[in-house]
């Protein structure tokens, strides 16, 4: 008999295999799907924080110890999640379609709809359990681990583009400590995380801009591109989570002096750089971050 009980829970699962054009997506909590089955979220622990890695050292010849650093462990969770079927055969296509969401060697997002819906990236860290009520009913315990135990809003914020020329900016969370460019565009302003730990945003530059560059106001930390010249329709894309950056698809490495930043809670101003005394920089930036909670 197919349960119609949803849980107290409702979230998704979502895969991009490189092998289909679709991604694979099981929604739960929300009733039947396409093949009849009904997706239960029956519980989650680890959603609550995540382990920290490091350690005191014990002084010497001495009491107490010295406190070096400490940093947040990737996230250990257990998914306890039941598939409701009409029979036997579709219990067994459940079976495959959780095996196949839920990589090994790929990350898979995991979304969970608290009253502010997050989500984070996952991938199994140990077996998927199965036990059986009956023949058309399984619950599975998924033991799950995220390398960044970051949990995410499902929702990019996207911030105006600050530019050269005409005086038109906006704001945006991050600092920079360098020898500042010649030429820079106001501070963004008005760019919040509403989380509770810093998150790392995504920037697109697009030219006519010499020598690019990125930075914090709140800090002073820059990310620069001394190297570079964006001609018009050229675009700088840069990663600050990976700290990667290429210019129109080509990979293209920072300079050797700058210093990486992050949006940290609360709001943040980005500020524009061009190390050019060039007066036809036109330079365009959008700003693209996720909030982020721990």
């Amino acid at each position: 008999m197919l349960s119609v009980d949803t849980g107290f829970w409702t979230g998704s699962i979502t895969f991009q295999p490189s092998y289909q054009t679709t991604p694979i997506v099981i929604s739960i909590g929300t009733g039947p799907d396409s093949n009849g089955i009904a997706w239960i979220w029956e519980s989650i622990t680890g959603w609550d924080s995540p382990d920290v890695a490091g350690a005191v050292m014990q002084r010497g010849a001495d009491h107490g110890g010295w406190a070096t650093g400490q940093y947040y462990a990737p996230r250990s969770l257990t998914l306890m999640l039941r598939a409701s079927c009409p029979d036997q055969p579709t219990r067994d296509l459940a079976r495959s379609i959780l095996q196949q969401a839920i990589p090994v060697n790929a990350l898979c997002i995991l979304q969970y709809n608290e009253p502010i819906p997050k989500q984070i990236a996952v991938r199994r860290s140990g077996r998927i359990a199965e036990a059986y009520d009956n023949v058309s009913e399984v619950e599975f315990a998924c033991v799950l681990v995220a390398p960044d135990p970051r949990k995410y809003s499902t929702v990019i914020k996207q911030w105006p583009a600050a530019s050269f020329g005409p005086q038109n900016y906006s704001t945006i969370p991050f600092t920079v400590a360098l020898t500042l460019p010649t030429q820079n565009a106001p501070p963004s302003s008005g760019n919040t995380n509403a989380g509770n730990i810093d998150t790392r945003p995504n920037v697109q530059i697009t030219g006519p801009i010499h020598k690019p560059g990125l930075k914090l106001s709140r800090n002073g930390k820059a990310v620069t591109w001394s190297g570079v010249v964006l001609n018009s329709g050229d675009q700088l894309v840069v990663d600050f989570d990976a700290r990667m950056a290429w210019v129109n698809g080509a990979y293209t490495p920072a300079d050797i002096n700058s210093a990486w930043w992050t949006l940290e809670p609360g709001n943040n101003a980005v500020q524009l750089l061009s190390g050019s005394s060039v007066s036809t920089d036109q330079g365009l930036m959008v700003i693209q971050h996720r909030d982020a909670w721990i």
